[in-house]
């Protein structure tokens, strides 16, 4: 990538994406490509920190100076504990992927994976207010995605999972946190196809049909029950259309992929880092360089 805007000097703000592996990120794409886009004089680089070393990297980061960095798995729970301070939504469902170091060094962190959700539904029209939404997994992102979503005024959220466990703990919490309707239920082709008639909004958020994962979804005939008013987000960035934006878009039905994730994502993290509202050309040139790295279409 050519970032001849980098005078890498003392004044270069760098961020650090760090992660345990960390060979397969996309972040750095995204964000030196908004750096080049803004003319910034900032960098992000990845590092891999190994399991146990937060610590010692937090004192490295105060060290140097380095001011922001973006956790991945498996950091993103494990580093609230070593926090000053985290939002508490975040520290709801254990997950922030955003960190700064304020000028006194104390380290605050947001989760922005239920915003940048809910900021590309906004972006592309979606209405929140007073609607019915159906999530397709309770992994790590879907609790934020559900509280963000009764935040903006979703009335009925229904939860769908595989794993009694994990559905039922993510239930709990937000329905002690929001004043939604909160529905769990198995996973199964009928719980599917009934959830998905009164559905205005399905959030697939499950790793189902991502590329290099070795599943992908067994049953997609509940596409055919959704309203045709309805939107299907999915939170898979590759491919664009996993399968079921595709099975979704065959119908008709709005669609909001991945990609306008990431983009919303991006804009909320701009502006908690730097200050920085992201135009909507700006968010399409992450996107476009995103599309270009992994070789699909917009």
């Amino acid at each position: 990538m050519n970032l001849n805007n980098i005078k890498q000097n003392l004044e270069t703000k760098i961020v650090m994406n760090i992660g345990d592996p960390i060979g397969k990120t996309n972040a750095p794409r995204a964000y030196n490509a908004l750096f080049s886009e803004l003319d910034m004089n900032a960098i992000m680089l990845p590092a891999e920190i190994k399991k146990g070393n937060l610590p010692k990297f937090l004192e490295a980061c105060k060290t140097l100076g380095i001011r922001y960095f973006s956790p991945t798995m498996p950091h993103k729970s494990e580093i609230i504990q070593y926090l000053d301070d985290v939002d508490e939504m975040s520290a709801l469902f254990n997950s922030v992927n955003a960190v700064y170091i304020d000028d006194n060094g104390v380290s605050h962190g947001v989760g922005m994976d239920g915003k940048g959700a809910i900021t590309a539904l906004l972006d592309n029209g979606v209405e929140l207010e007073n609607k019915n939404a159906v999530i397709l997994g309770t992994g790590s992102i879907s609790g934020v995605i559900g509280l963000e979503l009764a935040l903006n005024g979703v009335k009925k959220i229904t939860l769908i999972n595989r794993t009694e466990q994990k559905l039922y703990e993510v239930s709990e919490i937000l329905f002690n946190n929001t004043e939604s309707e909160i529905i769990p239920l198995i996973l199964s082709p009928e719980n599917l196809d009934m959830a998905s008639k009164d559905a205005d909004i399905f959030m697939q958020c499950t790793p189902l049909g991502m590329a290099g994962y070795p599943h992908t979804h067994e049953y997609l005939g509940f596409v055919d029950y959704l309203p045709q008013d309805s939107t299907v987000f999915d939170v898979i960035i590759n491919p664009p259309d996993t399968p079921v934006i595709a099975a979704a878009k065959k119908r008709g039905l709005k669609t909001v992929p991945g990609m306008d994730m990431l983009a919303g994502q991006m804009s909320m993290i701009f502006k908690f880092m730097f200050g920085i509202d992201l135009t909507q050309k700006n968010k399409e040139a992450c996107i476009n360089e995103l599309c270009d790295f992994l070789g699909v279409e917009r």
